[in-house]
């Protein structure tokens, strides 16, 4: 048993009032006896025994009486399940990621998960304060709720198309519920547990705090999603040249049929094919003057429709001019005169303006085009990093080069890695390190054996750089000597600086970054948000077209899809959920176990009632046994010094 309230426990000293009152407030007298008097003395004498134990019982029962109300006063509970326990902050964590918009039955599961969060609601007292923390919209602010206040939030929670970090949601929910001030703190997560919002190689996020994880029974969903879209294979779209879409499907294991997908642009179907399970299908779309093209691909829809469909946004334009500051040696100079011929970018020169600038050893990096890009190549000889970083430092670039510290050979790595460089090795590279504090924002592109081996930055004016770790000869990689380096150079020309060229995806519930001049951004569903002093729009939800304006104009376009990852619905299992969230957890995998284990250490009915009714009960037959055992006093005399009477 256990008690809310125990500082009330100290009230059981008003126990002692009755026994001061039985063992020393007795009448005292000195009583002299007369014969007509002498029989009633015999009669109390008989039944002075009787006497002494309806007092001793009047005293029993009285301290049992006050022990009782003292004991209602300070709420005790009987361990089990029940509605009573201590006041408890409870970080509820709802899953509304994308996911849980897959239909099973007739409900979706993010309204079984809302049942299960109502169940916690219903449970909770008025005492209790709830913290809803949305693992699909990681931009809400959770705030301190009621119950009926975290109800209404519950209720009004929707499917958001973002991924569901659950590592992150639940490090969350560990700092906000110890904030609180409340004796006991609890982590509910209702999710549908993918295994891919978990990240199991980060430390236990909720620490110390019981987490009770919502595992529904059941095998594992499959879902057919269109995972990709690339735009040209990633190359900038170019006048003159027709444009194309690579589409893919994920793979699935309850169907091996074709997937019918089609292009869609401004309501019209552009193109359509079939694409198996697991393959990629190239959609062919119109391109003419040097405008923006945007639109979708949609696949035939199945339970989980948000992954169905993906957004496409690109621009058209000239070739870009290309400038090469230095000699970065024949492969490139090749590859270059290549793109040129095929009329995918055009070379500066004299006073031509240039659109990229290849600058090796960083040589015309002070000077570059205010309106243009540069491209850092390193050069192989190490004696010439000095005079790189020195120019790097003048331009405000806050990166340096460093000699290599490791040897071997080492692939290429990274999530989305430019075209050209998949399964690219490198012999040699550099180190590339940050050099101080900078606000200037920077992204390694890609990585070689967990070092940077392309970073993108940009100079204290603002103009984008990207930086390469290796110089582009054989001796350092297999990039000049592959088909990659064509394409590798196609993009750096027309698209890392260009993010509208390539009709680069941005992924749903990140910050989607707004371009320079850029007054208002018009979201999915039609809303005009201005833009403020942030440069980015934090509400990334709904996936589909937005479009920046500036002022009236629209400058710019950018499609938001989901992540691929998030159509993965994979469970994590049981045993790799002690590893991903802690092992101060519980698992319920009914409604009834839920109940029975929520608020599990505080939990059990309150009995304050049936003590105050036992209480009055007692002090009821006090008062009967009072009142029977009261008769009319003996007459007793008390002894007074005689007076004095003088004779006159």
């Amino acid at each position: 048993m256990s008690l809310l309230n125990p500082w009330f426990l100290l009230a059981t000293v008003t126990v002692a009032v009755p026994v001061f009152l039985h063992l020393f407030q007795r009448r005292k007298s000195v009583r002299l006896s007369f014969p007509a008097l002498r029989y009633l003395e015999r009669m109390e004498r008989e039944h002075a025994h009787e006497i002494r134990f309806r007092q001793l019982l009047l005293l029993v029962l009285r301290i049992a009486a006050l022990i009782l109300l003292v004991l209602a006063a300070a709420r005790p509970l009987i361990p089990g399940p029940g509605s009573a326990h201590r006041p408890t902050a409870v970080a509820l964590v709802l899953d509304n990621s994308m996911s849980s918009g897959l239909v099973d039955g007739d409900l979706r599961v993010l309204d079984r998960l809302k049942a299960v969060a109502g169940m916690t609601l219903d449970a909770a007292g008025p005492e209790d304060r709830f913290w809803i923390v949305r693992a699909g919209a990681p931009w809400e602010p959770a705030t301190p709720a009621s119950r009926e206040e975290a109800h209404a939030i519950v209720d009004a929670t929707e499917v958001t198309a973002a991924r569901g970090d659950l590592t992150a949601a639940l490090r969350r929910a560990s700092e906000l519920v110890g904030t609180s001030e409340l004796p006991a703190r609890e982590i509910h997560l209702v999710s549908d547990l993918q295994a891919s919002a978990f990240d199991p190689s980060a430390p236990s996020p909720a620490g110390e705090i019981p987490v009770l994880v919502w595992r529904p029974e059941g095998a594992d969903a499959d879902n057919r999603a269109l995972v990709e879209l690339l735009v040209g294979s990633g190359l900038a779209p170019v006048l003159g040249q027709p444009a194309e879409l690579n589409v893919r499907i994920s793979e699935s294991s309850e169907s091996s049929s074709p997937v019918g997908v089609r292009a869609l642009m401004g309501g019209r179907i552009r193109g359509a094919t079939s694409v198996p399970p697991g393959a990629v299908a190239t959609l062919p779309l119109p391109t003419s003057e040097p405008e923006w093209v945007v639109g979708s691909v949609e696949a035939d829809p199945d339970r989980l429709s948000l992954d169905d469909r993906r957004y496409f946004a690109f621009r058209v334009r000239s070739p870009p001019n290309v400038e090469v500051v230095g000699s970065p040696g024949r492969f490139v100079e090749d590859a270059l005169a290549v793109l040129n011929e095929a009329n995918r970018i055009g070379m500066a020169s004299g006073t031509m303006a240039s659109a990229v600038r290849i600058a090796v050893s960083g040589a015309g990096l002070q000077n570059a085009p205010p309106a243009g890009a540069v491209v850092v190549v390193p050069p192989a000889d190490l004696t010439r990093l000095p005079a790189l970083n020195v120019r790097l430092q003048s331009a405000g670039v806050p990166w340096r080069y460093e000699p290599p510290t490791t040897s071997g050979t080492a692939t290429i790595e990274g999530e989305g890695l430019p075209p050209g460089l998949d399964g690219v090795d490198v012999r040699s590279w550099m180190m590339l390190d940050r050099s101080g504090e900078s606000v200037v924002p920077s992204r390694i592109v890609a990585e070689v054996a967990g070092d940077p081996w392309a970073v993108e930055t940009a100079t204290a004016e603002g103009v984008p750089v990207l930086l390469l770790a290796s110089p582009l000869d054989a001796s350092s990689t297999s990039l000049p000597v592959s088909a990659g380096l064509v394409r590798f150079l196609a993009w750096v020309a027309g698209g890392w600086n260009d993010p509208g060229g390539t009709g680069l995806e941005h992924v749903a519930g990140e910050p989607l970054p707004v371009p320079a001049g850029v007054t208002h951004v018009v979201d999915p569903t039609g809303d005009t948000t201005r833009i403020d002093g942030t440069r980015a729009v934090a509400s990334t939800g709904t996936v589909g077209l937005y479009r920046f304006l500036a002022g009236d104009s629209t400058v710019a376009w950018a499609a938001v899809n989901t992540q691929a990852s998030e159509s993965d619905l994979a469970r994590m299992p049981e045993e790799g959920l002690h590893q991903a969230v802690g092992e101060n957890l519980a698992v319920a995998s009914n409604p009834d176990a839920w109940r029975e284990s929520i608020f599990v250490e505080r939990t059990g009915p309150e009995i304050w009632w049936p003590l105050i009714l036992l209480a009055g009960l007692i002090l009821l037959a006090e008062s009967r046994i009072a009142a029977a055992g009261h008769r009319p006093a003996a007459p007793s005399i008390r002894s007074e010094p005689a007076q004095a009477h003088g004779d006159s």
